[in-house]
């Protein structure tokens, strides 16, 4: 059961970032570019793993 609020917990954290990166975009650079998409990709990432370290 503690895995699968950990699953959890991971899929908040990244929509929480996806979103919240994403509103950053439109409001700062008015839209998506591919640069943009990559970075937003890459800090999710990094963002779920820190957070997955945190709950071990």
């Amino acid at each position: 059961m503690a895995v699968l609020l950990g699953q959890w917990l991971m899929v908040l954290v990244a929509g929480a970032v996806f979103a919240g990166g994403a509103a950053l975009m439109r409001r700062r650079l008015g839209g998506f570019t591919g640069d943009t998409a990559g970075a937003l990709v890459e800090t999710v990432e990094a963002t779920v793993l820190l957070a997955a370290a945190l709950v071990v």
